[in-house]
């Protein structure tokens, strides 16, 4: 994989930031494969196509690019607030690509990925609506709050200027394949619940401490009555998985990269 970006044509694009969008969106186009199936490349879409930048013309898995020059930390500008939280209702969600560059030397630094069964809308934040004054007065934006995505679902593809092997890359993303095979609202279930035990304070937390959550999460599941219930059988579904580990009855841990925890208590 060649980390460093394609020349881009002199006198087409005048600022940096565009110079950065089209060099960074030229570069997945060229070196990365799909992380579902590996094949490549990746197909861009249609100018102006919401919520995905790319498609793989094998699997037809969608992708979305955020490109930045130095690091991403807690939050990630995304679009338009309603277009995203409509995306993720339906199911629509596209993986979402995390590229870090180097302004003076335009080459790829670190490359992650999210898996789009992740994106719980709790991690959308909405921005304050443009002022009448402005050219899109009202149009409201919003935040991807990453501190509400698990860090076990964001796999590393690039980190530190180093490519990491193919196969870990996809070995890490494959243990998310369980989510696209559930039903819809099973998997708004499961990812809804890692998403509130993401906002404990410790990767080590208790029955009761998710139970905390049984209102924010009635609201988002208003047709089950019997939240309590349903959020045992997820945390239950997660442990089977990797995703959770069940430490002793009622207490449970967050898995992080590698299977190292965050900080226990």
């Amino acid at each position: 994989m060649d980390l460093e970006f394609s020349a881009i044509p002199e006198g087409k694009y005048t600022s940096r930031s565009q110079i950065a969008r089209v060099a960074s969106q030229t570069w997945v186009h060229r070196e990365l494969a799909c992380l579902r199936c590996s094949y490549r490349p990746l197909s861009p879409t249609r100018e102006n196509t919401k919520s995905r930048d790319f498609e793989c013309s094998h699997c037809e898995e969608p992708y979305e690019l955020k490109s930045k020059a130095g690091r991403f930390t807690r939050w990630v500008a995304n679009g338009e607030y309603g277009t995203l939280l409509e995306t993720i209702r339906s199911g629509r969600t596209p993986n979402l690509l995390l590229l870090e560059y180097d302004p003076i030397g335009l080459s790829v630094r670190r490359l992650q990925a999210i898996h789009r069964t992740l994106l719980s809308s709790l991690a959308v934040i909405p921005r304050e609506r443009l002022s009448v004054s402005a050219q899109r007065a009202g149009w409201q934006g919003c935040n991807i709050d990453l501190s509400v995505v698990p860090e076990v679902g964001r796999v590393p593809i690039v980190w530190d200027g180093a490519e990491l092997p193919w196969s870990t890359v996809v070995g890490a993303w494959s243990r998310f394949d369980f989510m696209i095979r559930v039903r819809p609202d099973s998997q708004g279930w499961l990812r809804d619940v890692l998403a509130c035990v993401q906002k404990l304070p410790t990767d080590v937390f208790t029955l009761d401490e998710a139970y905390q959550f049984e209102p924010i999460l009635s609201e988002l599941h208003p047709s089950n009555l019997n939240v309590r219930p349903k959020i045992r059988q997820q945390l239950q579904v997660l442990v089977a998985q990797g995703i959770l580990r069940r430490d002793r009855p009622g207490v449970y841990s967050i898995m992080r990269r590698a299977g190292i925890m965050r900080k226990s208590r």
